[in-house]
């Protein structure tokens, strides 16, 4: 698993000196589509719940990669990267649909050198978020449990433009990686103020264990954009850090990673809440994620579980019930080594004034509106996975 986290996650930066010594372009892309049949569930004030069925294209993606081979360990590497919406996105019209932008993934250019490590700078994951993608069995489908892990004012389990981002070699099973995100916000006032983000990442392999480990800031200003928000007095800040590990023995892989949040969200109208004191944290919560999987000839079942803690709330009695659960089970089997279908069952269980939401939109299959607090949606997806 270490290998897949750094070689895929790190989006072969790592990997980087490993290409020949000419310069070449790697045609490389993913087909993830399913067939998700979901349900929002009633609400706590009772208002019935619906259904939806619908394709969703979980995170299909088509890009180009590339090095050039400089000499003395050192590689000019390259990667653009695009979601490719198989569906059509979510249209507001026969035949009206959103048009798909180029290069919406992982993007950038840099250097890659075998002793002193990887320079990148353009679009990418944050190095928290890929200290435990790989740990998710259901990562990039409807189950994935960023549904609930990751939460926050923006998200911490992000892709941001504006990174630069730097990724140590090996070093008797550590890699550790850092990023710096400027921000993509543009001010129309002198009053106004730019966001800006750091994460880092400590990732650890020794045979069948790992042990990954992640911590990020994000400054949030008040200039509209990625990581900024239109309105706020100050900038406030938010927190998370986060460890994870998995092990395998035999055919078997558990997983768990355990999450904390913080904020000084109190006293801002831009964010809803004016009526907490100033400073105080608003959405910092506890989160941890449990799954197994087993494998057996072509096939594996999966089971993950996903809990959130309520929200502070600054302490107050609003914090009460602002938590949920989500339990996940599903069937792998292998066509090919490219080739898998799948088929699973997912419900997020919203406590009486919890407001989680199914799904993910950044992954390309929406969300499942989750009907107002205290709803339980649910979903079964069968679909098929193809790389090449």
């Amino acid at each position: 698993m270490q290998k897949k986290i750094i070689a895929l996650a790190i989006a072969a930066a790592v990997s980087a000196p490993a290409f020949a010594d000419t310069s070449n372009v790697t045609v490389y892309g993913v087909a993830n589509v399913s067939y998700d049949m979901t349900r929002t569930g009633n609400n706590t004030a009772g208002v019935a719940g619906f259904s939806n069925n619908k394709v969703s294209s979980n995170t299909s993606r088509l890009g180009l990669k590339g090095s050039e081979d400089l000499g003395d360990g050192l590689s000019a590497i390259w990667q653009i990267e695009t979601l490719i919406q198989i569906d059509g996105g979510a249209c507001t019209a026969p035949g009206v649909c959103p048009a798909q932008t180029l290069a919406n993934r992982n993007t950038f250019a840099g250097l890659s050198s075998t002793t002193a490590g990887t320079v990148l700078l353009g679009r990418h994951d944050t190095p928290y978020k890929i200290a435990t993608r790989a740990m998710d069995v259901f990562g990039d489908q409807i189950a994935d449990n960023r549904s609930i892990m990751g939460s926050g004012g923006a998200s911490f389990d992000g892709r941001q433009p504006d990174v630069v981002a730097y990724i140590s070699p090996a070093m008797s099973g550590f890699t550790g990686a850092i990023a710096y995100v400027a921000g993509a916000e543009s001010q129309t006032a002198t009053t106004q103020t730019k966001g800006s983000a750091w994460s880092l990442a400590g990732l650890y392999g020794n045979g069948p264990l790992n042990i990954n480990a992640g911590y990020e800031v994000h400054n949030i200003g008040s200039a509209a954009g990625s990581i900024g928000i239109v309105g706020l007095t100050k900038t406030v800040k938010e927190t998370a850090w986060k460890i994870g590990a998995s092990y395998t023995i035999d055919a078997f892989t558990i997983n768990g990673v355990y999450e904390k949040t913080s904020d000084d969200f109190g006293g801002q109208v831009a964010l809803g809440t004016a009526l907490l004191p100033a400073g105080v944290d608003v959405l910092g919560h506890n989160a941890y994620y449990l799954s197994g999987k087993y494998a057996f000839g072509s096939n594996a079942v999966k089971l993950a579980y996903t809990h959130a803690g309520n929200l502070n709330m600054g302490g107050t009695v609003a914090s009460a019930n602002t938590g949920a659960n989500q339990i996940s089970v599903g069937f792998d089997h292998n066509l090919s080594k490219r080739t898998t279908v799948y088929a699973l069952y997912t419900q997020l269980n919203n406590k009486s004034a919890g407001a989680y939401t199914l799904g993910n939109a950044s992954i390309g299959n929406g969300a499942v509106f989750n009907n107002g607090a205290g709803s339980k949606p649910s979903a079964v997806s069968l679909g098929m996975k193809h790389t090449f």
